[in-house]
């Protein structure tokens, strides 16, 4: 990953940002800037310099792993480093990260930076994140077939009897000891009824014949996220099950159809909506979709009223579903890197039928 090309175009939007210096304090933020990862670490960007600060815990990891910034550790608070050296460099005006910064954290900076101006700044970081590099693309790509592989592998393992509880700690434990550094986010697995949850947490029910199972799951590699669903029938679907399934599946694929370079994404989102209207159902309770990358879920957002446009270099989710009080609930969702021309489908696990166990 090219880190400091990276803080080299923070450093061209220090102007537009009215500030002499950034403060990053977003933890994925720094691992972006620096290839950091770890509980504590900080990054100070100005026109000329860029340090990297953390405490004496992590002195050895990050002689390791930055490269784009100058190292300092500090023994007890942040701004035993920090005060003095935005005297060192001039710096009067520092931007702070609006998004993530907590009001105590910046009272309490507000209060030890004597002579410093404190400016929000609204994001910088989160939109250069929002287009991938060729680099990150492949992270994505391998995060996503490790998805794939778990998904073929769980299909042998969904029989009646067995709980979502079980189930979820056979998803985790496959992908970490297949190449995860760790899952993206907790598995969820609903059956039967409680597949119409839409963040369902596992619980001890157990598997029945004519359940749909909800999968929702993703592995992280290399600090980047995969996020993969599919719903499945155990036994034969009802006539219902089928229709509700084949609205989401059209939902997904004519979504997909509209995803291109400058296409908005709440008229993305707006066409699944319709067609699963158009099959006789109703509206979903969630966004189309979002974007993927060092969080599973960040900018920019398929849904309603987002103001987001597509562009090459994004990869997004496209995730339409229907949950329903009588059958159950169905989600699909892809992943797709937005291309020069269209869409590519990164995810390749089998959809295009309900899939019977």
């Amino acid at each position: 990953m090219n880190h400091e090309g990276r803080v080299a175009r923070i450093r061209g939007e220090l102007d537009s940002l009215d500030v002499h210096a950034l403060l990053v304090t977003n933890l994925t933020n720094v691992r972006y800037l620096t290839g950091f990862s770890g509980s504590n670490g900080r990054l100070l960007v100005s026109r000329d310099n860029a340090r990297f600060m953390t405490d004496g815990r992590y002195r050895a990891r990050a002689k390791d792993l930055v490269k784009s910034a100058e190292v300092s550790i500090y023994l007890n608070r942040l701004t035993d480093v920090l005060e003095p050296l935005l005297k060192e460099w001039g710096i009067t005006r520092l931007g702070v990260e609006g998004k993530t910064m907590t009001l105590a954290e910046r009272d309490d900076l507000a209060l030890r930076l004597e002579g410093v101006d404190l400016v929000t700044a609204k994001g910088p970081i989160e939109d250069q994140r929002r287009i991938k590099s060729p680099a990150e693309v492949e992270a994505l790509r391998a995060a996503i077939a490790l998805g794939d592989d778990t998904y073929a592998h769980i299909l042998d393992r969904l029989r009646p009897g067995t709980s979502e509880k079980e189930i979820a700690l056979e998803l985790e434990v496959h992908m970490r000891t297949n190449g995860a550094d760790e899952v993206s986010f907790e598995p969820i697995v609903g059956s039967g009824p409680l597949s119409a949850h839409i963040h369902h947490t596992p619980s001890e029910r157990r598997f029945e014949k004519g359940d749909f199972i909800l999968l929702d799951f993703g592995a992280r590699v290399d600090g980047y996220c995969g996020d993969l669903t599919r719903t499945v029938v155990l036994g034969s679907p009802s006539e219902e099950q089928q229709r509700q399934y084949e609205a989401v599946l059209t939902a997904n694929a004519n979504a997909l159809a509209a995803m291109k370079p400058d296409a908005e994404c709440r008229a993305v989102d707006g066409v699944a909506r319709r067609t699963v209207k158009e099959a006789g159902f109703d509206d979903f309770g969630h966004g189309l979709g979002h974007g993927v990358g060092l969080e599973v879920h960040e900018s920019p957002r398929f849904n309603r009223i987002s103001e987001d446009i597509l562009a090459p270099g994004m990869v997004m989710t496209n995730e339409p579903g229907l949950y329903l009080e009588t059958t159950g609930g169905v989600r699909i969702e892809d992943c797709v890197l937005i291309t020069e021309t269209g869409a590519e489908v990164l995810t390749q696990a089998p959809k295009d039928t309900l899939t019977v166990v």
